[in-house]
């Protein structure tokens, strides 16, 4: 239960990576906003996590190991196949721990046996089919990329870990090319990404404010908290957190930009005035009730 949003921008001709997340963590039958939702890793990348920690801390580990073997890929498709490799490490080690709790035996051993019925194997054929991830991730970095002599630097969005759907299961791995979001709150932040047309063109600030919107209207989801962090991720590897100014300038913004969560009393009656020209008998001519839609 969280949001978790990454939207890439451009600031001085170089890229930057905004990050934002709630803090609320729910565990049994509580919760409360103290759970960091952010974590570095090797070489200048950064995750943001959502879904069972517990199950996000071990998929961290992995690409953790990876990132931090992992040379500078050559191409972009090189690098999205560097970036698969721990989601699918991780998901055969699920697998694998399923058939060992279930029968004792490896994955190996389960799928070579000659003595089990062909109809049990195919059933938990199908049980294993169901194993996801059990968490999400977006993992945030940049490439530098050298090329007659000139060394350009591109900002990567990774989202690991998808709902349990079979296509995203066959699939766990993606890239976001301008922007990407993940938990419960994701289905209000990815629309008001989507409405401000956001891409990597904006600027630092208008992005910084579009992710901020974003996460506040998502906060009307269930297990979303109030407590935001906001952070930028430069080229170089430095991290600046969004300061008390930097939140007071977007909720500025955000009481002349963004939607009126709760309108006056007063003012509702001049906005929302009924007339009776509003309406109209049902029985008129489908023609002439096309033609009105159409003038408006």
């Amino acid at each position: 239960m969280t949001v978790c949003i990454a939207a890439v921008c451009q600031h001085d001709d170089e890229p930057r990576i905004v990050l934002c997340s709630d803090w609320k963590g729910e565990e049994g039958f509580g919760g409360s906003e103290t759970t960091d939702k952010w974590r570095s890793l090797p070489k200048g990348w950064e995750v943001l996590l959502a879904g069972d920690v517990s199950r996000a801390e071990e998929l961290i580990a992995r690409y953790e190991d990876h990132l931090e073997q992992m040379t500078d890929p050559a191409t972009d498709n090189a690098l999205f196949e560097e970036m698969k490799k721990p989601a699918h490490e991780h998901k055969a080690r699920l697998v694998d721990d399923y058939i060992r709790q279930m029968f004792g035996i490896s994955y190996t051993d389960f799928l070579s046996s000659t003595t089990l019925p062909h109809e049990f194997v195919a059933k938990q054929l199908d049980e294993i089919a169901r194993i996801s991830l059990g968490t999400q991730l977006i993992l945030a970095g940049f490439v530098k990329k050298t090329s007659d002599k000139t060394t350009d630097i591109y900002s990567h969005l990774f989202v690991v870990g998808e709902e349990n759907t079979p296509s995203a299961q066959a699939n766990p791995v993606r890239i976001a090319d301008n922007f990407a979001a993940i938990g419960t709150g994701a289905y209000v932040a990815i629309p008001v990404m989507h409405q401000h047309e956001h891409d990597s063109d904006k600027s630092l600030m208008e992005t910084i404010y579009t992710v901020f919107e974003a996460k506040r209207l998502s906060e009307i989801v269930p297990g979303v908290g109030t407590a935001t962090s906001v952070e930028v991720m430069e080229p170089n590897g430095s991290v600046k957190l969004l300061s008390e100014a930097g939140f007071k300038r977007c909720l500025e913004l955000f009481s002349k930009l963004g939607p009126k969560l709760n309108v006056r009393e007063k003012t509702a009656k001049k906005y929302f005035e009924l007339r009776e020209d509003f309406f109209e008998d049902d029985d008129i001519d489908e023609n002439q009730t096309s033609e009105a839609a159409g003038s408006l």
